[in-house]
């Protein structure tokens, strides 16, 4: 039986402030009543007013046409005070342009926020990027860092080593299981990468 939906859920502790992250996932055929069911279970796990909630998700429910989806959606999100922050289309495939992809917060209590898209060059779905300009992140001056060196030639030598790859790990999964087929093809890809343009070694603490 194949997957229909997931969550994936994480938390961030910044000073006081606390966000809850959900990441979720709904089939093209996955049932709404039931995703809207084990979405509400979810919230209610991690809901309350002392956190910030963002959920996003990649739901196959599109917001410049589904309307009756989109209305059973925003209603369970808003009691929760969840709305959405995303006012343009996610995917575009030759004359198609939809909103399947989306994010929620409270953006009444962030105020000062932005959202726009990122075109990755790895799916036929943009990316989404929330800012949120008042959420102030401690600035740890004795923090050290390092950073990767990418050369004039790595991107060609990049290109050029994909393009000799055979992706035999990737297109011989014989469960189909798609999180397998996906973290093959990322391994290869990040091996390849990290060949073309080595990593730092790590900063040595002073």
């Amino acid at each position: 039986m194949k997957r229909t939906q997931k969550f994936v859920q994480s938390k961030l502790h910044i000073l006081s402030l606390t966000i809850v992250i959900i990441m979720v996932y709904r089939s093209p055929t996955g049932n709404i009543a039931y995703f809207l069911d084990n979405l509400e279970a979810a919230l209610n796990q991690v809901y309350n007013n002392t956190v910030d909630i963002i959920l996003r998700g990649y739901l196959n429910i599109n917001y410049l046409s589904d309307i009756q989806n989109k209305q059973a959606l925003n209603s369970l999100l808003t009691s929760y005070s969840l709305y959405s922050v995303i006012d343009f289309p996610t995917r575009i495939h030759n004359n198609s342009n939809t909103m399947i992809d989306n994010i929620f917060t409270n953006k009444f209590k962030n105020e000062n926020y932005s959202a726009y898209s990122i075109i990755n060059g790895l799916s036929d779905h943009d990316a989404q990027v929330l800012s949120l300009s008042d959420i102030i992140v401690p600035d740890d001056r004795n923090e050290l860092y390092c950073c990767r060196k990418i050369s004039t030639h790595a991107p060609n030598e990049f290109q050029t080593s994909l393009s000799y790859e055979a992706w035999e790990n990737v297109f011989s999964n014989n469960d189909n299981d798609t999180n397998t087929t996906f973290n093959n093809f990322l391994n290869t890809f990040l091996r390849t990468f990290n060949a073309s343009s080595p990593p730092p070694p790590p900063p040595k603490k002073k």
